[in-house]
């Protein structure tokens, strides 16, 4: 792989912000992910199980691959020059092309059953929009989540909320987002006069979110930053991205992970180098102090952590990296949880 993108590259490439839009992209790239995710065997296809089941005290929790996205990694890093990334790239094992995982957490604290964001719902193309495929697989009806909470209202983390016609997937839900998320949608004229994305994206990513948001009537419940959303869930500020995202931090007994919704995508780019703007932040400056304090907390506690756009499943622990960021540590597996 060349060691610098060139600049006609990199600046095509950050027009095309996957996630804002709620678009595919259709691509070589593209067709490796349906290869990736399974192989032929005869006439069957063989799949890796999407969902891994893991204990955080007395709390039941899974985490399910909802698909991959295709992503240009130009759009993750959009005050960084070709060169910079390109180095990133090469040590990192990557290419101009990146494909972020979409994961999903599942929480059965034994009084409740929550849902973390919805994932991408039908709107990815055919590499995403799997969550519902593997609460089938994990024998989970729909019809048994009390409560979804939404990190922040962007396409991938919202459009699995309704169905085709408009009804509600997991009908028997409360759904909870941070009152400045719900207020900032949900307002006649919504302006993002910071996002590096244009008008006719803009437009498209508040669409998506008015139609999800609205669509829930009065089961969305708007919460406020510190509050406890359901026992052992608490909603942690988290602005740039969107203005009122939300970390939530899920504690059980003297065990804790922090679920750290897109406050960081990419586990090279964004950790390596959180002053990096991703080019859909709404506000890249706040984003930035944001992803600065939240990482830095988290490796001060040794806290797990749950990333969303992290390789699946999602979970592990960050330390500092010598040269500045963070250093991305999987946890072991476990395997009889």
């Amino acid at each position: 792989m060349h060691t610098a993108l060139s600049r006609r590259t990199f600046l095509r490439s950050a027009t095309l912000a996957t996630i804002a839009l709620g678009l595919p992209i259709v691509s070589r790239s593209s067709h490796a992910i349906e290869v990736a995710q399974s192989s032929t065997v005869g006439q069957s296809v063989v799949a890796n199980p999407g969902y891994y089941r893991f204990q955080l005290g007395s709390f039941e929790l899974i985490s399910m691959s909802d698909g991959l996205l295709a992503v240009p990694a130009a759009v993750f890093a959009g005050n960084a020059t070709p060169e910079q990334l390109g180095e990133v790239l090469q040590e990192g094992f990557q290419t101009e092309t990146l494909t972020p995982h979409c994961n999903v957490l599942y929480i059965n604290t034994g009084s409740h059953k929550v849902l973390i964001d919805t994932g991408n719902g039908t709107s990815m193309g055919t590499t995403a929009g799997k969550l519902l495929e593997q609460l089938k697989a994990v024998q989970i009806d729909p019809i048994e989540i009390d409560s979804v909470i939404i990190s922040h209202a962007h396409p991938d983390h919202v459009n699995g909320i309704l169905d085709a016609s408009g009804g509600f997937i997991f009908p028997n839900a409360q759904y909870y987002i941070s009152r400045v998320e719900k207020e900032f949608w949900l307002q006649p004229n919504v302006s993002l006069p910071k996002i590096g994305i244009d008008a006719e994206s803009q437009k498209n990513m508040i669409a998506v979110a008015q139609k999800n948001l609205r669509g829930l009537g009065d089961r969305l419940n708007g919460v406020e930053m510190g509050q406890e959303i359901v026992p052992g869930l608490t909603a942690i500020p988290a602005p740039g991205h969107t203005p009122g995202q939300i970390a939530i931090r899920i504690v059980s007994g003297d065990q804790s992970m922090t679920h750290t919704a897109d406050v960081v995508h990419i586990s090279t780019i964004n950790l390596w180098h959180p002053e990096w703007q991703p080019i859909f932040d709404a506000d890249p400056e706040l984003a930035v102090a944001t992803r600065q304090q939240i990482l830095s907390k988290v490796a001060a506690d040794r806290e797990l952590m749950f990333a969303y756009h992290f390789p699946f499943p999602g979970i592990g622990h960050i330390r500092p990296r010598s040269g500045g960021g963070y250093l991305w540590e999987p946890a072991t597996w476990q395997l009889n949880p």
